[in-house]
């Protein structure tokens, strides 16, 4: 399946990105200098990963006779390696990155919730915590894709150490959640607070179908993620556009960059101040944390980082 979604890549070869660089006389972003040791480890983990996404198929094929029941545990082999929601979907174009070419009919989607406790901690924590996330999607979405290919069904995982998919639009097909106004995908679970992993597959699978539970009716009233981002970039709730019969707002990428990627310190802000971490699932743990959170955003500033540098301001901690 030819792809036909403009999925960014990574590093200055992203055209946004790299442009930006050019004009700071940059080689490379801040935030990728400043990481910490163990960070660049679990980057270099799934890097790994990314090499090893494909391989042979095993020329005997395992014959499905019951759809639902081999999706079934696929889905439970996929909640036991550590994922915490899946679901699957037809693949389709807008789905695949413009230039690649997948042989595959089907697409099964995972993600990781985050632990939002990491809020507290700041920036650094977050990062820390993202990345992890990240790397066991990764490891997860290897291990189902060896899987399948072993039932004789071409198989191939997609993360963020090797990608051909564009999130969205396929965790939307799978029933993970509503776009919000911050440009994620929100859960009921989870808010936005998770990482995903994929895939993509000759293997028959039953199909789960897009949910709505209020999401983009609130995100029109609700500016807490607009009125918190350091950069402005992200949309007022009238400007949004509509793909494949989809609402969504396009946060502007450039200006997201000036702060998440050309500053030292990781930006997750969007993100972290979604009251739908607690809304819909209603954990009074994950809501008492929020409101601990929204009170430090209260006291630097809304548009200002958690903190600068990794150590709270005297007061915050209070």
């Amino acid at each position: 399946m030819k792809g036909t979604a403009n999925v960014r890549v990574q590093g200055p070869a992203e055209p946004i990105l790299g442009k930006l660089l050019a004009e700071h006389g940059l080689d490379e972003p801040p935030l990728w200098k400043s990481r910490p040791p163990e960070t660049k480890a679990r980057m270099a983990r799934w890097n790994e990963l990314g090499k090893v996404r494909d391989g042979e198929v095993n020329p005997v094929k395992t014959e499905i006779t019951a759809l639902a029941a081999a999706t079934e545990e696929l889905k439970q082999m996929a909640l036991d390696l550590g994922a915490s929601v899946v679901g699957c979907a037809e693949l389709k174009p807008f789905m695949v990155a413009k230039g690649s070419d997948l042989p595959h009919e089907y697409i099964f989607c995972l993600v990781v919730g985050e632990n939002y406790d990491v809020v507290l901690n700041g920036p650094r924590a977050v990062e820390t915590e993202s990345t992890s996330t990240y790397v066991e999607c990764a490891e997860i979405s290897t291990k189902l894709a060896e899987h399948v290919r072993s039932l004789g069904y071409a198989a191939m995982a997609h993360h963020n150490g090797g990608d051909d998919i564009m999130a969205l639009p396929a965790l939307h097909a799978a029933g993970f959640g509503e776009l919000g106004k911050h440009g994620s995908l929100i859960n009921p679970e989870f808010g936005a607070s998770f990482r995903p992993g994929f895939v993509t597959t000759t293997m028959p699978l039953a199909l789960d179908e897009p949910i709505e539970f209020g999401v983009q009716d609130i995100c029109m009233k609700c500016n807490i993620c607009a009125n918190n981002c350091l950069a402005e970039a992200i949309p007022p709730a009238d400007e949004f556009v509509v793909t494949e019969g989809v609402k969504r707002w396009i946060t502007d990428v450039e200006k997201c960059y000036t702060v998440s990627r050309l500053r030292e310190q990781y930006c997750h802000i969007c993100v972290d101040v979604c009251p739908y971490v607690h809304m819909v699932n209603g954990d009074e743990h994950r809501k008492d944390v929020y409101k601990q959170y929204m009170g430090q955003r209260k006291k630097v500033g809304y548009r200002t980082p958690a903190w600068w540098p990794d150590d709270p301001p005297a007061g915050l901690e209070d």
